[in-house]
């Protein structure tokens, strides 16, 4: 909620930057009140607003804490515009080593231990989407623990590793 709270600050700073709606909620359901857009008039009833729908949904680093993706890209279709898109980055699952994104006191909470490609693939052409393209996108070197359970211990020698990322890119019909 932090980063959705900064990211708020930051739009309202631009003039310029409108339609934009930051959203941090477990969405389940395309037509969620939470994303429906505010009424304009005071004799508006919520239940006559129409549903919002996106050009664009973005995420980074969620996939992985996510306890069913399958559902999180149809939920995601919903959202969207015809011809929308979506881009999400995580990191790649890249076998048993990719654990260690997260040091042992924080796995609380994470499904998975990054993402595999063909996978998320199969998903996102299940869910609905076309065009679908996923890619390495960048790679960050940070630092992990050298004993599990331990913590990080800056400086330490092999206690850095570098972790590739995927974008995973999609749009409506």
């Amino acid at each position: 909620n932090g980063m959705i709270d900064a990211f708020k600050l930051k739009l309202a700073r631009q003039i310029e930057v409108q339609n934009v709606l930051p959203v941090c909620v477990m969405l389940e359901d395309p037509d969620d009140p939470r994303i429906r857009p505010d009424p304009l008039v005071g004799d508006v009833k919520e239940e006559d607003l129409v549903p919002r729908r996106f050009d664009l949904i973005i995420s980074h680093l969620v996939l992985h804490h996510i306890p069913s993706l399958q559902s999180l890209f149809s939920t995601m279709l919903g959202c969207l515009k015809s011809g929308g898109s979506i881009a999400l980055t995580d990191f790649e699952d890249f076998g048993p080593e990719a654990r260690k994104f997260h040091p042992e006191a924080r796995m609380n909470g994470v499904e998975r231990h990054g993402i595999r490609r063909d996978s998320v693939r199969e998903l996102l052409m299940e869910a609905g989407f076309m065009d679908v393209v996923i890619e390495t996108a960048f790679e960050i070197e940070k630092g992990i623990e050298t004993n599990p359970g331990e913590g990080i211990v800056p400086g330490e020698s092999g206690s850095r590793m570098t972790f590739p990322f995927l974008i995973c890119m999609a749009r409506k019909s």
